[in-house]
Parts: structure tokens; C-alpha cells; sequence
């Protein structure tokens, strides 16, 4: 596993909680990015993301639709959105419906140089993975390759990250005083 990714793999069962993990970690930002297999307007209302931008991995016609087909679409379309980006989080559902219209190698090739943008602009890329839904030679390589972690871990490794340090007061003997307090 590559300790300096900027990609994580946010594993999922049943039921799905990827978005909503999503949601707290954006909170309402309008730097939030997200990607999805969802209709975007769906994504808006059911998990609060409407400041959020979002683009439908869907063989749909439009302009925020991005077709499974084409990675270096998916690539585009990254390396606009990061071009005046420092630091925030994208959210990607649809991995594995990426692998129904291209092979493992090429998926990886891509994350590769997704991982590349995504660290010149200090941006994290949350990918919701299900297992069940891979074949185990390709999870092994998404495991070797990417951290991986649950909806809980998630949120810990972003809030703690994010938190500003709480100042250290020295313990005062009885009777110092300290800024006019006498204790």
C-alpha cells in the first residue's frame, strides 16, 4: 500500500454509508466534488450535498455527465476541477461500474494518474468500495495500492486531522497567581 496516496478506499457493505459519510466530512461546502453511478440532482436532495458539485458516471448525454467508458473522460474532467483547487475532498461511487466497460489495468493506470493531480492540489479522493461487488484479484490490487478504510475510520482520520489543537495550561500551585487570578 502507497502511504502517500491521495486516494482512499472507504469500504462498504450493507447498508451503504459512503455518502453520508461524505456529507459530514464536506459539511455544506461548495468545494465538495462528487462523483456517482446516482443521478446527480438524487445525490443533492437524499444526502444534503446541493452546494456540492456533481458529475453522473452514466452513458446519459450532458455536461455533468461523464461516461463509464471513457477514463480519460474521468481524467478530464479531474484535472479541470483540480486546476484552482488547494486542499478539500472528492467522493467517488462507481468503481466497479467503471470495471464493466474496462479492464483492471487500465482502472488502476487511471487511479495512478488521478493519484498524481490529486496531490499536486492537496486534494483527497474518497472511493466507495463494496467487495462483494470485485473480483478478488482486483481487490488485492486496489488493496496493495490504496489505503482502505471504514465509514468511522474515515471520519476519525478527517476530523482529527482537521482539529485545531486545544491550548495546554500548566497545572498553578495553590495560592500563584496567574494574568490578576489568584487560584
Amino acid at each position: 500500500m502507497k502511504i502517500d496516496s491521495k486516494i482512499s478506499m472507504l469500504i462498504e457493505g450493507y447498508p451503504r454509508n459512503g455518502y453520508q459519510t461524505y456529507s459530514r466530512i464536506v459539511r455544506g461546502s461548495k468545494r465538495g466534488l462528487c462523483i456517482s453511478r446516482l443521478h446527480p440532482e438524487y445525490v443533492a436532495h437524499k444526502y444534503s450535498l446541493d452546494e456540492a458539485k456533481r458529475y453522473w458516471l452514466s452513458n446519459q448525454r450532458g455536461d455533468d455527465a461523464i461516461t463509464p467508458k471513457s477514463l480519460h473522460q474521468l481524467v478530464k474532467v479531474l484535472r479541470i476541477e483540480l486546476r484552482d483547487r488547494s486542499g478539500g475532498t472528492i467522493f467517488m461511487d462507481g468503481l466497479e461500474y467503471l470495471l464493466i466497460f474496462n479492464d483492471m489495468s487500465k482502472v488502476m493506470s487511471a487511479l495512478e494518474e488521478i493519484d498524481g493531480l490529486l496531490k499536486a492540489a492537496n486534494v483527497e479522493l474518497i472511493i466507495s468500495v463494496d467487495p462483494l461487488t470485485f473480483e478478488q484479484r482486483d481487490l488485492e490490487k486496489l488493496w496493495t495500492s490504496f489505503p482502505r478504510y471504514t465509514g468511522e475510520e474515515l471520519l476519525c482520520k478527517h476530523f482529527v486531522s482537521n482539529a485545531q489543537p486545544i491550548p495546554t495550561v500548566a497545572p498553578m500551585a495553590v495560592g500563584q497567581e496567574s494574568s490578576g487570578l489568584k487560584i
